[in-house]
């Protein structure tokens, strides 16, 4: 048979092409990162899903979402992040969400140049800084400062939300995708909750006459 010095012996006669090398998979396959990470805690019968699994990975992108944006979302709950004057934080909003616009539409490549690692850290930066520019202008009424923290905000908000949707839709299996949805958006917005809470408790008696 033409060409039959390419087919293995076992293979010659049953049509049966040989098995191709799939390089990229076999690279995907290398396991990746330190040993322990791959450990799994038994506490009882019950045993914890290792470090690097994507349940837990889910749910570590969750508090974070949980301590950055529903941070914010707990702060905007207060009305004007809780200042007299709301102006000053309508202008920071202002800026936070211009370029959250620019930087979101560029988020996937940066993202995919630096890696979601490190894409996910400078995404928090601007929340806590954000927080603290609040917490500056009750004392200084710096306005500078806080349009500052609000702009450096959107470019960190379209950073995280970036590397928290890769991590939500790419590391489940397809039947898990909806479950792990679940997961992060109830922790997410435990932060608005929160905040809500807070606003419910500190409500000023009603005035009686």
């Amino acid at each position: 048979m033409a060409g039959s010095e390419n087919i293995p012996d076992n293979d010659a006669g049953s049509g049966v092409s040989p098995p191709s090398f799939d390089h990229e998979a076999s690279q995907r396959s290398l396991t990746l990162g330190k040993p322990w990470m791959y450990k799994r805690l038994k506490i009882g019968r019950w045993r914890m899903p290792w470090f690097a699994s994507p349940e837990v990975q889910l749910v570590l992108v969750s508090f974070v979402c949980f301590l950055c944006p529903g941070m914010f979302n707990a702060v905007s709950g207060l009305g004007g992040g809780g200042q007299l004057d709301t102006q000053a934080v309508s202008d920071a909003n202002t800026a936070l969400y211009s370029t959250f616009a620019v930087v979101g539409f560029f988020a996937g490549s940066i993202a995919n140049w630096i890696g979601l690692r490190l894409t996910l850290s400078i995404g928090g930066f601007g929340y806590f800084l954000y927080v603290a520019s609040l917490l500056s202008y009750n004392h200084n009424q710096n306005l500078g400062f806080l349009v500052f923290a609000g702009a450096l905000l959107g470019v960190c908000a379209g950073l995280l939300w970036c590397a928290q949707g890769a991590v939500m839709m790419s590391y489940p299996h397809e039947n898990e995708k909806g479950r792990y949805i679940l997961v992060f958006w109830v922790i997410f917005n435990l932060g608005g909750v929160i905040g809500s809470l807070v606003k419910l408790i500190i409500l000023p008696p009603p005035v009686t006459h």
